[in-house]
């Protein structure tokens, strides 16, 4: 690491295979739970029924507690009547759910609890990925209502593959927190994003950092193609409806002050992303506003 800080006003793209390879020899790359991994195989093999995925998560307190949590947002479809138990949660959302909630509450775990850059703020990434997370399986359902848009993921497969979007600058600020700090300083010059600054450094997204992980953690498929697709969607090779939902989360959060970064970040909206997704412009104001709610009170409840 300490090459890196000595090499900082010297990063360019010709430094990034040296980063890839870090994150491909795994040094210090966490690990996923053992519960949540016997969660995403069962599911993924077929081999267990609502019985066996209850003796699983239950075996993890954490996890149960997350599930319960997520089960009973607003956002999910609890309301007057709570879930309160697993097994009652495997029944109300599905298997594929329980796999996505799975993943992703324990990503926002892993965010909370690694050892970041001092300059990274793990509540307001946590914020923007919830954030962008309901919006996206919000966008889903209004793509399905109003342009009958399809798509082989479900709404809580959307919502996590939104948690997880920005899961590469997480990790940069674990395992890189020197070049985090450098890509922050860049991003803030130039009064944008972090993923941006990153491109701009390497030439590469961020994202297929992210993916050496998800590989390694042997998650599905579904969620690599999410974030190797959603920052250009109508040019992705499938799912474009799906993608376009995310990518659209993901820029009205940052316009909406639900960034992690501490300075205002402003992008253009894609007019033909929009139309595509189905939302009335004017819609968009009650829209954010409804998300922002939801966010807070589940960033509140953690």
């Amino acid at each position: 690491m300490a090459n890196y800080h000595l090499l900082l006003h010297s990063w360019g793209p010709e430094d990034f295979e040296k980063l890839k390879a870090k994150f491909e020899a795994a040094e210090g790359l966490p690990d996923l739970p053992a519960a949540a991994m016997r969660v995403c195989e069962a599911i993924d093999k077929g081999t267990s029924g609502a019985a066996d995925l209850e003796r699983i998560v239950l075996a993890d307190p954490a996890l149960t507690a997350n599930i319960l949590r997520v089960a009973n947002s607003s956002f999910h479809g609890g309301g007057s009547k709570q879930t309160t138990t697993v097994k009652g949660a495997i029944m109300t959302l599905g298997e594929k759910s329980i796999r996505s909630i799975a993943v992703s509450v324990w990503v926002q775990s892993l965010v909370q609890q690694s050892q970041t850059s001092p300059s990274f703020s793990a509540s307001r990434f946590s914020e923007h990925s919830m954030f962008v997370g309901f919006l996206s399986k919000y966008l889903l359902s209004v793509a399905s209502k109003n342009r009958g848009a399809k798509s082989a993921w479900n709404a809580d497969e959307i919502f996590a593959a939104g948690v997880l979007h920005d899961l590469g600058i997480a990790l940069v600020a674990s395992l890189e927190p020197g070049l985090y700090d450098h890509i922050l300083r860049k991003a803030q010059a130039d009064s944008t994003d972090l993923n941006v600054a990153f491109h701009s450094t390497f030439g590469k997204p961020v994202q297929s950092l992210a993916v050496i992980a998800l590989e390694r953690w042997k998650l599905p498929k579904m969620f690599v193609d999410v974030l190797l697709g959603y920052s250009d969607p109508l040019n992705a090779a499938s799912e474009v409806d799906a993608l376009c939902c995310v990518n659209l989360a993901d820029n009205l959060a940052l316009n909406s002050g639900y960034s992690f970064c501490d300075w205002p970040v402003k992008v253009s909206l894609n007019e033909e992303i929009i139309s595509r997704v189905g939302l009335d412009p004017e819609s968009i104001p009650e829209v954010l506003e409804l998300t922002s709610r939801h966010t807070r009170e589940f960033v509140a409840a953690a």
